[in-house]
C-alpha cells in the first residue's frame, strides 16, 4: 500500500510539473493586447509655450497608459461647470488622452470633475479628480489610486493645453505599479527573471539625451545658457534612479587658451558643432563627477546594465574660437585612465556578433551579479593612423561601432512635437523596429535609438527654454502618442528624453520628480514584450497561475535574485501633494479634490444634469 501511495504521489508530482510547464509556455491565445481604436492624441500648440498665452489656457489633458492585461473600464463621471469632460475606457496595452476644459475664465474656483475607473476582472479601482482653485497653481489633477493601494498624487498641469500622465503596469496576480512615485531604482534587476533570456534588441530602456548637461558649469566662454543649452534637470545619479540606462554623453577636454598642452579636465559639453572654428554652447558636469555618481548608483543598486555611449572626444580651448584640439594617444590614454575608475566594467566581452544579440543575462550576471557598466566610444574623431586607441576591451572599454554594428540612431531634427512624434513612430513601426520571432526574417537585428525630443532654433530655445519644450509638448506626447505607436511587434530599444523625471518647471528635487519613464520601462518589458511569443518563450508573468508564481517566488527568494529588492518593496498608500508635502499614513477618508456633494448643474456621464444638489453616490 505504501508503494502504491508513493507511486501515486510521484505520478501526481509529474502531472503537476507537466501542468506547470504547460502553463509556463507563451501561447498566442493568451494575448491581451487590444487593437481597439482610441482617440488620436492632441499636441500642445506652439503658441502655448508663451507663458502669457499658456497661463490663460483652460484646456488640458489627463493621459492614462494601461500596460496591464486588464481593461480600465470607465464606471462613471460627473463634472461641474466644465466645458469639456471627455473620459473613456483604456484598453489593454493602450493609452487614452482624456480631454478637459474648464469653464473659460482663469479665476473660477469651483470647476470640478471626477472620473471613476474599475480595473476589469479585479476588485481594484482608481479615480481621476480635476479641480480649479482661486489662487496659486489654479488647475490641478489628483490621481487617486488608493483603491489599488498605490496612493494618491496631486499634479499641476505643466503648461497650457498639455497633459498630466499616469502609467500603470502589472496585474492582479503579479501586483500593480504606477507612476506616482519611483520604485527601488534597480528596475532591470527587479525584472531579471523576465528579461534575462532576451537579447538586448528585445529590451526597451529609457535614455538621457545630452545626459551630462544637468548644470551649466561655464568651463568654456560662450553664449550657451541654461535656457538654450541645459537638457537635464537632475544629475546622472538621479537620472539612473529615474530609470535611464542609456546615457548620451558628449565629453571634451578643456584647454587653457592658446596652450593645448594644459588640460583643465574632461567635461560634458553641449555645443552646436564640436569641430567648428567657433563652437556655441557650454559645459555641464565633469567626467569625474559623472563617474562618481555612476559608482554610487551601482553600489546601491547591483545588477543593472548601464550603457555609456561617449561622443565628441575632442578638446576645446576655454574660449572656443580656434577650432578643435584632436586627441593624441597620450590624451586619449589619460581619458581611458579616467574611465577605469568606473566600477563594474565588463572586460573582454564578445563583440563578434554584436551586443544587441547577446542575452541580457550575459551582462546582468557579470561581476558576480552586479551587472555591467559599458563605456562605448564613438571614435569618429580618434585618429587610429596616429596611434590613437579606439578601445580597451581588457579594461571593459569598447568601440561603439564594433559593440553595436547595427545601431540606428534616429534624430527627427524637428521643432514641433506634432511633427517629431509621427516621424519617430514611423521609424520603429517600419522594419527598423520590428521584433518578430527570434532569428526569423521578421525580427530586426537593429538596435534602435529613438530621440524623443524636439530641436528648436536658437531664438525659440532661448525665449521658451529647452526645459519647457521638454515638459510641455514633448515628454507628455510620449505617453499619449508614442505608447500607441508601440505594440508587441514594434518598439525602439532606447527612448532618449530631455529632462527625464521632471514634471514641473524648475522642480528638480527628488521628491518632486515623477516616475512615468521608470514605470514605462517596467511596463513595456514586463507587459508589452511578453505578449510576443517570439520574444517571450515563457508565458507572461502577469498571466501565470498563483501556484506557479508561488513556486517561482520560492525559487527567486532561494537564489536571492530579487531578495534585496523584495525587502525594499513596502506597500505605500500615502499622498503626495503638488507642493511636495508627503503624507505617508493619511486618514483613510482623506481624498483631496473629492466632491462630497454634487451641486445642482452637475453633468453626469450619461448626460443627466442635476437640478438639485445631492450627496456624491461614488464617495
Amino acid at each position: 500500500m505504501r508503494v502504491l501511495a508513493l507511486l501515486a504521489l510521484l505520478a501526481g508530482s509529474a502531472w503537476q510539473l507537466a501542468r506547470g510547464q504547460a502553463d509556463d509556455a507563451c501561447q498566442a491565445s493568451d494575448r491581451t493586447y487590444s487593437t481597439e481604436t482610441v482617440p488620436a492624441a492632441s499636441y500642445q500648440p506652439y503658441e502655448q509655450l508663451n507663458p502669457v498665452v499658456g497661463g490663460m489656457s483652460t484646456k488640458f489633458y489627463v493621459t492614462v497608459v494601461n500596460l496591464t492585461p486588464h481593461r480600465f473600464h470607465l464606471d462613471s463621471t460627473h463634472a461641474y461647470q466644465m466645458n469639456t469632460f471627455d473620459f473613456g475606457d483604456v484598453p489593454q496595452g493602450r493609452a487614452r488622452q482624456n480631454a478637459i476644459q474648464y469653464r473659460g475664465t482663469i479665476d473660477t474656483g469651483d470647476d470640478a470633475g471626477e472620473a471613476y475607473y474599475i480595473v476589469d476582472g479585479t476588485s481594484k479601482t482608481f479615480a481621476l479628480r480635476i479641480k480649479s482653485y482661486t489662487s496659486g497653481d489654479r488647475r490641478r489633477v489628483m490621481l487617486d489610486l488608493s483603491g489599488m493601494e498605490l496612493g494618491q498624487r496631486e499634479y499641476v498641469f505643466p503648461g497650457g493645453e498639455t497633459a498630466v500622465s499616469l502609467v500603470i503596469t502589472g496585474s492582479d496576480k503579479y501586483g500593480f505599479q504606477a507612476s506616482l512615485r519611483h520604485g527601488t531604482g534597480g528596475w532591470m534587476h527587479e525584472l531579471y527573471d523576465v528579461i534575462r533570456d532576451r537579447p538586448l534588441r528585445h529590451l526597451i530602456v529609457p535614455g538621457s539625451h545630452d545626459a551630462g548637461m544637468s548644470t551649466i558649469s561655464d568651463e568654456i566662454t560662450s553664449i550657451g545658457s541654461a535656457a538654450n543649452t541645459q537638457t537635464q534637470g537632475v544629475n546622472i545619479y538621479d537620472q539612473l534612479r529615474a530609470g535611464s540606462r542609456w546615457f548620451d554623453l558628449r565629453i571634451a577636454s578643456v584647454h587653457e587658451n592658446g596652450d593645448a598642452a594644459t588640460v583643465r579636465g574632461f567635461w560634458a559639453l553641449h555645443v552646436n558643432d564640436e569641430t567648428a572654428s567657433l563652437s556655441i554652447g557650454n559645459t555641464g558636469e565633469s567626467l569625474d563627477d559623472i563617474i562618481a555618481q555612476i559608482n554610487q548608483f551601482t553600489a546601491e543598486n547591483p545588477g543593472e546594465v548601464i550603457f555609456l555611449p561617449l561622443r565628441y572626444l575632442v578638446g576645446r580651448y576655454q574660449f572656443p574660437d580656434n577650432g578643435p584640439i584632436y586627441w593624441d594617444a597620450g590624451l586619449t590614454n589619460t581619458f581611458f585612465a579616467k574611465l577605469r575608475g568606473l566600477n563594474n566594467r565588463c572586460a573582454n566581452l564578445d563583440t563578434s556578433g554584436g551586443f544587441q544579440n547577446q542575452p541580457a543575462s550575459y551582462f546582468l550576471d557579470r561581476n558576480d551579479g552586479h551587472g555591467c557598466v559599458l563605456p562605448l566610444l564613438n571614435t569618429q574623431h580618434l585618429d587610429a593612423s596616429a596611434g590613437v586607441p579606439h578601445d580597451a576591451p581588457g579594461d571593459g572599454i569598447y568601440d561603439l561601432g564594433l559593440a553595436f554594428p547595427t545601431l540606428v540612431d534616429h534624430w527627427s531634427n524637428m521643432m514641433q512635437a506634432s511633427d517629431m512624434a509621427p516621424d519617430q513612430i514611423a521609424t520603429w513601426r517600419s522594419g527598423t523596429g520590428t521584433r518578430g520571432a527570434d532569428g526569423s526574417s521578421s525580427d530586426s537585428s537593429n538596435f534602435l535609438i529613438a530621440q524623443w525630443l524636439v530641436t528648436p532654433d536658437a531664438l525659440a530655445s532661448t525665449a521658451y527654454t529647452l526645459q519647457n519644450f521638454a515638459l510641455e509638448p514633448t515628454n507628455p506626447s510620449l505617453y499619449s502618442a508614442g505608447v500607441n505607436g508601440i505594440d508587441p511587434e514594434h518598439w525602439p530599444n532606447v527612448v532618449l528624453l530631455d529632462y527625464i523625471g521632471v514634471q514641473k518647471q524648475d522642480q528638480w528635487a527628488w521628491d518632486s520628480l515623477s516616475a512615468e519613464a521608470y514605470t514605462l520601462a517596467i511596463g513595456l518589458n514586463l507587459y508589452m514584450a511578453s505578449e510576443n511569443c517570439g520574444v517571450a518563450t515563457h508565458r507572461s508573468p502577469l498571466l501565470r497561475t498563483a501556484s506557479l508564481l508561488t513556486a517561482e517566488n520560492r525559487r527567486i527568494n532561494r537564489t536571492g535574485v530579487y531578495g534585496e529588492q523584495a525587502k525594499k518593496k513596502k506597500q505605500w498608500n500615502g499622498i503626495i501633494f503638488a507642493n511636495g508635502t508627503v503624507l505617508d499614513h493619511p486618514p483613510a477618508a482623506l481624498h483631496p479634490g473629492k466632491v462630497d456633494m454634487l451641486r445642482a448643474g452637475t453633468v453626469l456621464g450619461n448626460g443627466t444634469v442635476l437640478t438639485e444638489s445631492v450627496p456624491n453616490p461614488w464617495v
